[in-house]
């Protein structure tokens, strides 16, 4: 058995029975490797796309996406994953082209079990080699590396904020923007813990494909990453980019988006208009770069927005929703959530229709007629929901990343706000129906469970909600009920003591002796004689 160290491998064939066979013998080989099996490339790149693999056993031909296609795009996009080619005889030659592409090794068909081995083992060597070397420098090295970088950090950071002794005190490096350049300010999704994926996101070999890219665009740049939103998964890097306009900068950013596309890679750019000297102006670019990123907020596949075609949208007015809240008012006091989800999406649509304001605009301008109906239905609402969904839309909108999402989340919360209506009105009829129900009911057993069961109510439920309606507790409200049946049954009617106890539930006189005089400290019998008109 090979010396094991834990890695993940793809064995991708058309052919069921050769890839669950080889699949069996890296298992029998290697019990702690993670073996994923795939029936063609596509299959084997949507994996690579969602997390790093170590090893990739593949066919040639296959369907959908062959072998061939598969290492090409493996070169290309994952270079540290290892390939090892299976082919048959007839196919070997044809095969050995696959060398630029830096296959590692080959397994001919039919091989032997010492051959796939000896083969892995191989490429298993390779492997904890490169990570020896990667891993080889010493802590003092890592901590200067370290050390260097935050030094850097702390005078790109100097720089944006307009501090020029940064550049002076650091001239050799630094002097270069003194120049003309612009400032490009990236943002980009990777993958959080939210099991929700309503984003598109970047693993993290696309994001290492994504500054690659980058860095070959821009090979004077100097990248500062800034710190994330409330959002984890978002980020975002400064680009100050010396002797580009921002011409230049658009081009190649829009140039790199469409390539990164055809990989699932997207991101957004903010760009500055053209500094004379980009170190005096850094600081006013980089307001010019985050106020065009923000148009990220309509642009869900990525972006590149420039200050000098985009800053006269920042004067754009929003449209007036008017006719839309009048509309949703209606929707909401006839507790109606298709017509409310009509209006909702009859407002998105007038407003996609019109030319772009700036997002925080559009963001405040929704927000505020959302929440303003939600604060009109505090008293239809009861004060613990309502409370808790005042506090969900602040969060919500605070959060809210795209146009599409602005409409989502206001048809959301309206939805909420009617069904908790509507529980309001139903809970305050059952309330009502189970009063009429005590009323008619008491010679009855009027036990808390029995009447909750009547209205389908959690007992505790039911006796809080009758407190809020009577202001009694529930026994108490019973017998109130009883004692003022009674002293009617006395008054009007010449039954015994005996009948008019169990007209009114007591089937023990005694005791119904007892509580009535508890209740008005006088017997029925003196309360009838009190008060009966003869």
């Amino acid at each position: 058995m090979m010396n094991e160290v834990q890695l993940r491998i793809i064995v991708a064939d058309d052919e069921a029975m050769q890839r669950n066979v080889l699949k069996k013998i890296i298992h029998k080989l290697c019990p702690t490797f993670e073996v994923i099996a795939c029936s063609n490339g596509k299959e084997v790149y949507d994996i690579l796309m969602e997390k790093p693999v170590d090893i990739i056993l593949t066919d040639i031909r296959m369907p959908i996406m062959g072998g061939m296609e598969l290492i090409k795009k493996i070169f290309e996009e994952y270079p540290k994953t290892k390939v090892i080619l299976i082919s048959a005889y007839q196919e070997f030659e044809y095969a050995q082209n696959a060398i630029k592409y830096k296959v590692v090794e080959y397994l001919i068909k039919p091989f032997r079990i010492t051959e796939v081995q000896k083969v892995l083992q191989k490429v298993r060597n390779e492997i904890r080699k490169e990570n020896e070397n990667e891993n080889s420098l010493n802590k003092y090295q890592v901590l200067a590396t370290k050390a260097k970088k935050q030094e850097e950090y702390n005078l790109l950071q100097d720089i944006l904020k307009g501090n020029l002794e940064a550049v002076k005190s650091n001239e050799d490096k630094y002097g270069i923007l003194q120049e003309f350049g612009t400032v490009a300010l990236l943002r980009w999704r990777t993958e959080s813990g939210d099991s929700k994926k309503v984003y598109r996101t970047l693993s993290q070999q696309q994001q290492s494909i994504f500054m690659e890219h980058i860095s070959f665009l821009f090979p004077n740049m100097f990248l500062s990453p800034q710190a994330n939103d409330f959002n984890k998964s978002v980020h975002k890097a400064v680009l100050l980019l010396p002797k580009e306009t921002a011409l230049e900068v658009e081009q190649k950013l829009e140039y790199c988006l469409n390539q990164l596309r055809q990989k699932n890679i997207i991101f957004w750019a903010g760009l500055s208009n053209t500094k004379l000297c980009l170190a005096d102006s850094a600081a006013e670019a980089l307001v010019q770069a985050e106020e065009m990123l923000a148009f990220y907020f309509y642009e869900t596949g990525g972006g590149v927005f420039s200050f000098d075609k985009m800053h006269t949208v920042m004067d754009i007015p929003t449209k007036s929703t008017a006719s839309f809240e009048n509309q949703l008012h209606r929707a909401i006091r006839n507790y109606d959530l298709n017509q409310m989800g009509d209006i909702i999406a009859g407002m998105k649509t007038a407003l996609s229709k019109e030319s772009r304001c700036y997002p925080n605009k559009i963001k405040h301008r929704i927000s505020s007629v959302i929440v303003l109906l939600l604060k009109e239905l505090e008293n239809a609402i009861l004060q613990e929901q309502y409370d808790q969904l005042l506090n969900q839309s602040y969060q919500m909108y605070a959060e809210c990343d795209s146009f599409d999402q602005l409409f989502e989340i206001s048809k959301q919360l309206l939805g909420q706000a009617i069904q908790c209506s509507r529980q309001k009105v139903n809970q305050s009829d059952a309330v009502e129906e189970c009063i009429a129900y005590i009323k008619t009911h008491l010679d009855s057993d009027l036990s808390l469970q029995k009447v909750a069961e009547y209205v389908h109510f959690h007992p505790n439920y039911l006796s809080g909600k009758l407190k809020e309606k009577v202001g009694l507790p529930y026994s108490v409200y019973v017998l109130k009920l009883r004692m003022e049946l009674a002293c009617r049954l006395l008054i009007d009617t010449n039954g015994k003591i005996q009948e008019i106890a169990l007209k009114c539930g007591f089937h023990d006189s005694n005791y119904f002796n007892r509580m009535f005089r508890r209740e008005f400290n006088i017997s029925p019998e003196h309360y009838r004689k009190a008060h009966k008109k003869w």
